[in-house]
């Protein structure tokens, strides 16, 4: 490993460069979508981005099931007592999911994983939103047993969120970092 020194680590890595900020910004809940469906090349690369999330320890036991199919799209919103009607009207659903042998931080892995799958779908267009899975209850069972059931995921794995998606019949305005981070950033203590 070479030492890099400030200055060549802030040219690396273009620091000046606002697009990471600009993206946040802009990316919104989308819970409408259009019937166009979302090419698997472009599904591909926003699960690329979701999959270079850092975990604990380096146990990458975050994975992903993409649902694409309408009828199991249908009954994958229905794992959720609530509902999850984002869902039932995507062009396909990301199912994030970790093996809970790989380690107690599972929960925070997932959720890391989850947030960069928000972001690469912003990246690439697509519209996207959360759907809670973990600790809510399902029809019968919790809803992360419903789902391992209906997608034949083993018993070692949780799943901690489904994440619709599709091309956006919604446009919100952006959120502004700035208004964002108001009374909520305090340095050296509260």
């Amino acid at each position: 490993m070479t030492n890099l020194s400030c200055t060549q680590a802030q040219q690396m890595t273009n620091v000046s460069d606002d697009s990471l900020l600009r993206l946040a910004e802009q990316r919104r809940s989308v819970r409408q979508y259009t019937n166009e469906p979302v090419n698997r090349e472009t599904i591909d690369k926003i699960l690329t981005v979701a999959a270079l999330a850092p975990s604990s320890y380096g146990q990458n036991p975050v994975e992903f099931v993409v649902v694409e199919e309408r009828e199991q799209l249908s009954k994958l919103a229905s794992c959720k007592r609530i509902g999850a009607p984002s869902v039932r009207g995507a062009a396909a659903a990301v199912v994030v999911m970790a093996d809970t042998s790989k380690g107690e931080l599972w929960v925070e892995d997932a959720s890391v994983a989850a947030g960069y799958l928000l972001l690469g779908a912003e990246q690439y267009g697509i519209g996207a939103c959360w759907n809670q899975i973990h600790l809510r209850d399902g029809q019968r069972l919790s809803a992360s047993d419903e789902i391992r059931q209906l997608l034949g995921i083993p018993d070692r794995y949780e799943v901690l969120c489904v994440i619709s998606l599709g091309h956006k019949n919604e446009l919100k305005k952006p959120h502004s970092g700035e208004q964002m981070k108001q009374g909520r950033i305090r340095y050296g203590k509260y």
